[in-house]
């Protein structure tokens, strides 16, 4: 078989015989017996293997570099408050709120209000994207999403609302005991006696 009667044949990327590479044409060349002698890699060189080898211990001086970067602090110190300035958790001067040694670690407790009073409180099932607001919100306490059963904690607490010391939302609205924590763990209405 001639170079020009297996061109007709190449593949379209390929083009004329001349603009193949070299081992592409030296394979299609090849007769049905020499076909079984062909060892993939001969015609590049032999295929590389890959030998298990494990991560080199790290140097002395990267390993102290780092030891030096970590202990390296980026933050400015705290500028000292107004002199007029009250601390809103202790009511002492010298330090702002967030400096206070009063306050609680940010990672302590489950919701953003942490009191004793119940609140109005926003929700969003992290499944189901669903939305709701309740104003029987308790600190650490979630309630469960209608449609995917799982209990969510309120991203947003405020304080409920009481002109002339009334409440506000809605008395007539139905509390769904079932799906609201407090409410299980009590085993009775949780209004009941807050």
């Amino acid at each position: 078989m001639s170079p020009t009667a297996i061109s007709a044949d190449l593949p379209q990327w390929c083009g004329k015989a001349e603009g193949c590479p070299q081992a592409l044409l030296g394979w299609l060349y090849l007769t049905h017996d020499q076909n079984d002698q062909w060892m993939p890699g001969s015609a590049w060189g032999p295929l590389p293997t890959a030998a298990p080898r494990s991560a080199p211990p790290p140097s002395d001086d990267t390993s102290s570099l780092v030891e030096q970067l970590t202990a390296l602090s980026l933050r400015r110190p705290p500028r000292p408050p107004p002199p007029a300035y009250m601390c809103h958790l202790c009511f002492k001067k010298g330090h702002y709120i967030g400096d206070c040694p009063q306050a609680r670690p940010k990672g302590e407790g489950l919701t953003p209000y942490q009191g004793k009073k119940r609140c109005f409180g926003e929700y969003k099932c992290p499944k189901c994207k669903r939305k709701w607001m309740s104003g029987n919100s308790w600190a650490n306490n979630g309630q469960e999403c209608i449609k995917c059963r799982i209990n969510v904690f309120p991203h947003k607490q405020r304080p409920l609302e009481k002109p002339d010391g009334l409440d506000v939302s809605d008395q007539s609205k139905i509390h769904p005991q079932h799906l609201c924590q407090k409410c299980r763990s009590l085993g009775y209405y949780c209004r009941r006696e807050y």
